[in-house]
């Protein structure tokens, strides 16, 4: 019985104590990479801590297995519907706590974002922009 009750209390602590994302859970029984994979729209967005985000533009991120993504970011604009669209791959790096995006062929990163929260119900990452200063935090839902 001692034993079974040490077993609980050592495993209380492993759980409640560690968790990888600052705002994440503190346990999951899916793997990261099947919680980043998703097709997420972006739901809140700010800029160094103030509200940038203009429902007028839906941003969409289709994160897929194979270590491919696409994003595309549509508005209408009177009565025509613009966007942009990009396309890659990924991969986590740092302990699967930093998210990379090489867009095309590139071989350098051309995003990284820091993984704050990754639930298979919400994404969220921030991406520091080094040359003005400015911090970027996407939330995302899935679709």
């Amino acid at each position: 019985m001692r034993i079974a009750i040490a077993a609980l209390f050592i495993s209380s602590l492993f759980f409640s104590s560690c968790h990888k994302y600052s705002e994440g859970p503190n346990f999951s029984a899916l793997t990261r990479k099947a919680r980043i994979c998703n097709d997420w729209e972006l739901k809140a967005y700010s800029v160094s801590g103030n509200n940038a985000y203009d429902p007028d533009y839906t941003t969409k991120l289709s994160i897929d297995k194979d270590g491919t993504y696409s994003m595309s970011t549509t508005n209408n604009a009177l009565g025509q519907i613009q966007g942009t669209y990009s396309n890659g791959r990924w991969e986590f790096a740092d302990k699967d706590e930093t998210l990379y995006f090489y867009e095309d062929t590139t071989s350098k990163p051309t995003h990284e974002f820091s993984i704050k929260e990754l639930r298979n119900k919400q994404l969220v990452i921030v991406e520091d922009i080094f040359q003005t200063g400015e911090s970027h935090r996407y939330t995302y839902q899935p679709q």
